[in-house]
């Protein structure tokens, strides 16, 4: 007969287990049960085998191979879920999680157009792409990162004294670009155009963290985020522009020149635009199969040996100790 406290460890293992398992976002409630199924009936062999219960715990999640393995098996089978992943991101047989990646979606879509509103705003006070360069350069980073630092400030539900100090230092910044009148020849104008945005998107990373700004974890999280916001900002833009030279031909050819309409509407609304959406692609395909450093590794080095690629970054988090070791 098992003793009461053997069946009680064995079961605070399997729940520890299947914490670990349920961090894998590609495999649905089903597949986790599907899974657990097969780990409890290989301890139960094992164990009437003549296995002590931590025992046959250990060499059946052994049996199982790594875990890494398993959820890509099972993203292979089921890979209609990525399609739906890439649109409406969460836990796809989850409503709680699906109407909150639909608000996400929401909230992105209104900051985006506002960032693309913004940028023709100053046209409404006689101003122009063409002949205020000078305005222009150091304010476009202040036409698209409010509206981004809103979306995360929204996001992670800041505090009312964040989102006010937000706007403390978003106005700053704009009183700092504008307060001396510049020339375009003037080397103020490049060095403000370059050192502002740096200096906001510090002000994002405030957003991004929000009320857990003393947290080394988030801070850490602001450095991968706006690695890979960088990264999906450049594929939206080379995207842009390969659609935008298909959509000049489309035009030429038929004897229409859509110079005016790209140069002061399609591409600087875009690109403010843009800043938003990658924000939110960030953000949102944390839950897809592999994040973006994988993909870029296998992209980049086609010929490496199978062995030296990195493996999929899942989760980041450490398996239990449980699953690694024979101590608990």
């Amino acid at each position: 007969m098992t003793a009461p406290d053997s069946q009680d460890e064995l079961e605070a293992q399997f729940a520890q287990w299947r914490h670990y398992v349920q961090g894998r976002r590609e495999l649905r409630q089903c597949d986790t049960d599907e899974l657990e199924d097969h780990l409890r009936g290989s301890v139960d062999e094992l164990r009437s085998a003549g296995l002590h219960a931590d025992e046959a715990f250990l060499v059946a999640v052994k049996r199982m191979g790594s875990l890494d393995d398993l959820s890509r098996e099972f993203a292979r089978e089921h890979s209609e879920r990525l399609w739906k992943q890439l649109v409406l991101t969460g836990q796809t047989d989850s409503p709680v999680a699906d109407t909150r990646s639909r608000r996400d979606l929401l909230a992105m879509a209104i900051c985006a157009a506002g960032a693309a509103v913004s940028v023709k705003v100053p046209e409404l006070f006689g101003l122009s792409f063409r002949e205020d360069g000078a305005f222009y350069g150091p304010n476009f980073s202040l036409f698209a990162l409010p509206w981004l630092a809103a979306f995360l400030a929204w996001r992670r539900h800041a505090s009312k004294t964040v989102i006010g100090v937000l706007v403390a230092l978003f106005t700053l910044g704009a009183v700092a670009a504008n307060v001396y009148p510049l020339t375009d020849g003037s080397q103020s104008v490049v060095l403000t155009s370059i050192h502002l945005p740096i200096a906001l998107w510090f002000v994002v990373g405030l957003a991004y963290v929000a009320d857990e700004l003393r947290t080394p974890r988030r801070r850490m999280d602001f450095i991968r985020f706006t690695g890979e916001w960088f990264v999906y900002y450049v594929l939206i833009a080379l995207g842009g522009g390969v659609l935008t030279a298909f959509m000049f031909g489309t035009f030429q050819a038929i004897g229409i020149t859509p110079e005016t309409f790209m140069s002061q509407w399609l591409v600087p609304c875009g690109a403010a635009a843009a800043v938003v959406v990658a924000g939110w692609l960030v953000e949102a395909k944390q839950s897809v199969v592999e994040n973006i450093a994988p993909v870029l590794t296998r992209l980049f080095t086609p010929f490496s040996p199978r062995h030296c690629w990195p493996s999929s970054s899942l989760s980041s988090s450490p398996a239990p100790a449980s699953m690694s070791s024979g101590k608990r």
